[in-house]
């Protein structure tokens, strides 16, 4: 298994959330607005690598 630290740079095109593939939705958009702010303050967040 492959983890991937989310970065501004990938955050838009890797996969955060096994329930929902679909980046437009708000869900997702929502999640990935509030996980920007929260790298802004150091947060680590990493992800499996595996494409869905």
């Amino acid at each position: 298994m492959e983890l991937v630290t989310l970065t501004y740079e990938n955050l838009d095109r890797e996969h955060i959330c096994c329930a929902i593939s679909n980046n437009r939705d708000i869900q997702v958009m929502s999640k990935k607005n509030w996980l920007k702010d929260r790298l802004d303050e150091g947060l680590v967040f990493m992800v499996n690598g595996l494409d869905f």
